[in-house]
Formats: C-alpha cells, structure tokens, sequence
C-alpha cells in the first residue's frame, strides 16, 4: 500500500486555496467547496528527484527513511506534474455550480514557486477507495504501479549492528517480493546531492540472499 496525503493535514497553508480577492460571501462558498474536496478525496504525490536533499530532510525523517521509486504501468490514475507560478492565478470559479472534481483539476496542480524543488507529480483519489488506519489512508495500488527502487536514507540508523541486521530483514523482504532495485544512499562529497553509497549498497545487496 502507498499512503494518501489528506488534503486537511498538507504543510501548505495554500493547497487547493484559488484567488480570494473578492468578496467575503463568495469566500466563504469556495471555502465549503474545498472542505468537501478534502472530505472526499486525498493525494498521492510522488517527485521525479530523488537526489535533492530538502526532500529528504523534508519528508524521510530527516535523511533516516527511506525512498519507494516507482514505475507508472496503468492507466487507472491520472498522474500530472505540479505547476509552481511566482504569483496567485486568478481563475474564474462559479462557486454554485463547480463539482468536486471539476474544483480539482482547477486548483489541485498549483503550487507557490517555493516548492519548485519537490519536482512534484501527483493524483487523486476517493477516500472511500482508500484503507484507513488510524485515521491515516493508504491505497492498494496493485499492479497499476510497480515498485523498482527502493533507496535507503544517508542518515539511515544501518551502521549500527543490531539496526543494520533489522534494516536489512524489512528491506530485503521488500526488494524480494517485488524485484526492485536496492540501494544505500549518501551526501555527495563535492556537491549538494543525495548518491548511491559505493560501500553499502554491496552490503545489502549480499543480505538479499540470506533472509
């Protein structure tokens, strides 16, 4: 399962929020309709680079998670980049008479150019299609993505003996089921990137044949 992102508990106070400069009552019917976005549908955000390290800072437990690359082989979701203009776009909205989705494809791709960096792909789906644990949801995306990478965080706890032989059961019994790619990671010695780690990326791959 691959976890959604509720659009209520985003990090972007702008998310799905259009041009609001008009008057308070026509404010307040878009608010009601972006709460009923947000009742009915999450996000599942992917990004096309995972050598930037504010990602991984951002959203892998500060370098110590990991990443899941994954290949799109379906047409089920509509997966499309996200737009980062440098101001607010002014986009007619008829708030009596837009839906849901309609709102969505509006709203749902725009970002502030601030977070150009995230290189974000995204799309959207049902709650109701989703699995909820503990109030977080998660979707069964089945054979319509495919996982081919599976890259572990610069700060990833592994050096560590005993965290090193319970990384290596988790990881290795995912890479096996699916196939993917298995790779360490760490900061690059002359630049600002996150590479593969020439050291114990070997060392996991050895693993893949113990457990």
């Amino acid at each position: 399962m691959i976890k959604v992102s509720s659009i209520k508990k985003v990090n972007d106070l702008f998310e799905l929020q259009p041009y609001l400069r008009f008057d308070k009552s026509k404010r307040k019917q878009i608010e009601k309709i972006r709460t009923k976005v947000a009742d009915t549908y999450g996000m599942v955000c992917f990004s096309t680079d995972w050598q930037e390290p504010i990602m991984w800072g951002h959203y892998a437990d500060c370098n110590k998670g990991i990443v899941l690359g994954f290949k799109v082989v379906s047409n089920r979701f509509i997966i499309k980049p996200v737009e980062y203009p440098p101001e607010r776009e002014k986009i007619s909205l008829d708030p009596k008479g837009i839906t849901p989705s309609e709102y969505i494809k509006a709203v749902g791709f725009i970002k502030y150019k601030s977070w150009s960096y995230e290189k974000e792909h995204r799309f959207f789906v049902k709650l109701d299609d989703c699995v909820n644990i503990e109030g977080n949801y998660f979707l069964k995306f089945g054979n319509d993505l495919e996982l081919k990478k599976v890259i572990i965080g610069p700060a990833h706890p592994y050096k560590n003996k005993k965290n090193y032989t319970q990384t290596a059961r988790y990881i290795t019994e995912l890479v096996k089921k699916t196939g993917a790619e298995l790779m360490v990671s760490r900061p690059e010695f002359g630049g600002y990137r996150i590479v593969r780690c020439g050291l114990w990326t070997p060392r996991f791959e050895k693993l893949l044949n113990r457990f």
